[in-house]
């Protein structure tokens, strides 16, 4: 029988057999695209959960991928997004992705992201920061694979 390991961290109950799960099904996902998974990278920068990396052409540059899977639900606070933006950045990740279990925490990332662009600044967060919902992501692959079917 599945018992849910739950933690309170700072007011926020956290359920480590979701964000297990969750992760399990970014993984397969990246290893169906194709996608070397790293998983727990800290350069020094801080904890990022996945990193996802392919080289499509010899000539052209690695892309890196910063997966951090959030398995709280609702209102993301806002130095969750700031945080997790400096790490990816600081461990040379293209672009961040954050994969959340359901669309009020999606809603409430974008929002957020939106809110930071207004203010301004260098770096134009809405470009660099991607939020999916895990179901989002693994109903996308599904679309993927059937549009590869079809032209092979």
């Amino acid at each position: 029988m599945y018992r849910p390991r739950i933690f309170f961290t700072g007011g926020i109950a956290l359920d480590t057999g979701l964000e297990e799960s969750m992760g399990a099904m970014c993984e397969d996902v990246a290893k169906s695209l194709g996608y070397k998974v790293e998983h727990d990278i800290n350069l020094g920068a801080g904890n990022i959960t996945q990193v996802w990396s392919r080289q499509d052409h010899p000539n052209l540059p690695e892309m890196k991928y910063a997966v951090q899977i959030l398995a709280e639900r609702g209102d993301v606070d806002p130095d969750v997004i700031t945080s997790n933006a400096m790490k990816s950045l600081w461990t040379d990740c293209d672009h961040l992705i954050f994969v959340v279990p359901d669309n009020a925490t999606q809603k409430s990332i974008q929002g957020k992201v939106r809110s930071f662009d207004a203010i301004g600044g260098f770096l134009q967060l809405h470009k660099y920061i991607t939020t999916i919902t895990v179901s989002e992501l693994t109903k996308g692959l599904a679309q993927a694979t059937r549009s590869t079917e079809a032209r092979a």
